[in-house]
C-alpha cells in the first residue's frame, strides 16, 4: 500500500490532475504494486525554504510496507523518482537540491482502516 505525499512551493496550477494520475501510475510500476493500492496527496503552494533559498523545490515522501529497508533499492528508487519529477515539474538540481525523496518503510501497526460497509 504505497502512500505518497508531495509537498512543494510550486503553484497549484502548475501541477494538474494529470500529474497526480501519472504519479500514481509511476509509483505502482516502480514498486510493482497494483495502482488500486496507491494513494498520492499533493500539497502545493507551501512556503518552503531549502538550503537558504526560496527557489521552487519539492519533497516527495514515499511509504510502503516492507519496501525501504537498509540494503534495498532506495538509491535506484530515488534516481527514478528524481528523473520522473524533473521531467514532470521542470525542477532540476543545480546549486541546491530542488527535489528531495524521503522513504519510510511501513509496519502493519502504522496503518489503520475504518471497517468497510
Amino acid at each position: 500500500m504505497p502512500l505518497c505525499t508531495i509537498t512543494t512551493n510550486l503553484p497549484d496550477e502548475k501541477l494538474s490532475d494529470t500529474f497526480l494520475k501519472e504519479t500514481s501510475a509511476f509509483i505502482a510500476k516502480l514498486l510493482d504494486k497494483p495502482e488500486t493500492r496507491v494513494q498520492v496527496t499533493l500539497l502545493p503552494n507551501v512556503r518552503i525554504i531549502s538550503a537558504g533559498s526560496l527557489e521552487p523545490c519539492l519533497t516527495f515522501y514515499l511509504s510502503s510496507f516492507g519496501r525501504f529497508r537498509p540494503g534495498d533499492d532506495n538509491r535506484k528508487y530515488g534516481d527514478e523518482i528524481g528523473k520522473f519529477l524533473s521531467e514532470k515539474t521542470g525542477l532540476t538540481d543545480s546549486r541546491i537540491r530542488r527535489i528531495r525523496v524521503i522513504f519510510h518503510d511501513l509496519q502493519p501497526i502504522d496503518v489503520g482502516f475504518p471497517p468497510l460497509k
